[in-house]
């Protein structure tokens, strides 16, 4: 997801469609392997896509690679998501070539491609890319490499049938928004409660007590530890539920190991119902 405020300052200014020509041919890259070595924190996030494509290359599933400190689970936008571990360049690159490059995530295939989300399209576009949320766009300064080529977007990104990925993309960012949403409206509900808590009177504190088959609780604790109580309750609630969206998610769609034989789009769409069913 696009990180700075103004496009501007990172790009050339331009939005590009998968069919369009953009100057980011690196030749090969020439020897260089500069963005694999760097420190890049966890900004090479995966998706599922990445996670079956890693699993095809590697024959390791989302727990051995987690283990083998290749991947990491990070906190990002209020969820968690693995992210290659780059604290000290990527474990992938040998000899300074990446060792799973035909099967590499998609954030490395972008490169130095990004892509922003829910952009305003002409009707050319819209009737073209109806299904697309999405446009491309060409980081200028991350890439040290000179002299770039033009090549088609579709080209650089190398990812066969591109249209169904594609509706992935646009289906797993749609997903992760509403889970950030639901995250977001778990602690919401929290938050208003606890506020109402906090400034709840005796008297209704103990109304409240006796709805829930508790006033000889109250009786035994008195108003401002029973008060208390109920806040840290509110509380813990509150992380348990979103505890339990998190781990659903990456329980779903990571660490139940993807059947490398079958179409990866038809796996996930599957999960994708079950997900939401279950966190719904």
């Amino acid at each position: 997801m696009l990180r700075y405020d103004d496009l501007n300052d990172i790009s050339d200014g331009k939005l590009y469609t998968e069919d369009d020509m953009v100057c980011a041919g690196t030749n090969g890259c020439n020897g260089c392997s500069k963005c694999c070595e760097s420190d890049m924190g966890n900004t090479i996030v995966l998706t599922p896509y990445d996670m079956y494509e890693l699993t095809v290359a590697t024959g390791k599933s989302f727990d051995e690679l987690l283990t083998g400190l290749i991947i990491e689970l990070s906190m990002m936008d209020g969820i968690v998501l693995p992210n290659l571990k780059m604290s000290e360049g990527c474990a992938f690159l040998e000899s300074g070539r990446c060792e799973v490059h035909a099967h590499r995530p998609g954030i490395c295939r972008l490169f130095p491609l990004g892509r922003i989300y829910n952009v305003e399209t002409d009707q050319t576009v819209k009737k073209d890319r109806a299904s697309a949320a999405f446009r491309y766009f060409l980081q200028v300064n991350e890439c040290p490499v000179k002299n770039k080529t033009e090549v088609k977007v579709r080209d650089w990104l190398g990812i066969e049938d591109l249209e169904k990925n594609t509706s992935f993309i646009n289906k797993w960012h749609r997903f992760t928004d509403f889970e950030k949403r639901k995250v977001n409206t778990i602690r919401e509900m929290t938050d208003n409660e606890v506020k109402r808590l906090e400034n709840i009177s005796e008297k209704d504190l103990e109304v409240y007590a006796g709805i829930l088959g508790e006033t000889d609780i109250y009786e035994i604790k008195g108003y401002k530890d029973y008060k208390e109580e109920k806040i840290a309750s509110e509380k813990q609630t509150s992380e348990e539920k979103i505890k339990k969206v998190l781990k659903t998610v990456i329980a779903y769609f990571y660490l139940d190991k993807y059947d490398i034989e079958r179409d990866f789009y038809q796996q996930f769409d599957i999960r994708l119902k079950k997900c939401l069913a279950a966190i719904r």
